[in-house]
């Protein structure tokens, strides 16, 4: 019983004391933040960022999705396909080759959600957005 009555007195005595030195740390103030590194965007800053034209998503007989899209590219470049959420679900390369203005992708299951459809060049990404419902 008596350590109990000693115990109960020390948090007693002690609870204010430790209550100013953690009031007394909260004060301090802060040494100034360097600001040498900041990154402002990831982007090339002569990048071009145009709409993709003659872009078509459809939904195949088996429950998947073809994305069909002709573009004028002047060099090769790469098709990136994300989610809402920026996870990028299918990507793969756009080769210019033979004079190809036009291309068909096999995107397989897509579930409900809105696409971001991008294709990067070097100084351009041609873009565009579906929403693929129930």
């Amino acid at each position: 019983m008596i350590r109990k009555q000693t115990y109960a007195a020390a948090l007693a005595l002690g609870l204010p004391l430790f209550s100013l030195t953690f009031a007394k740390a909260q004060t301090t103030p802060l040494p100034p933040q360097e600001k040498e590194h900041i990154l402002v965007s990831t982007e090339h800053p002569n990048a071009n960022k145009e709409t993709l034209s003659g872009i078509y998503l459809k939904p195949t007989a088996k429950g998947t999705f073809e994305l069909d899209f002709s573009q004028q590219l002047d060099e090769n470049a790469v098709l990136f396909v994300k989610s809402s959420a920026g996870k990028t679900v299918y990507t793969e390369p756009v080769s210019i080759e033979g004079n190809r203005s036009s291309w068909r992708y096999p995107l397989g299951k897509l579930k409900p959600d809105t696409y971001l459809i991008e294709v990067k060049t070097s100084d351009t990404t041609y873009w565009t957005k579906f929403k693929v419902g129930k």
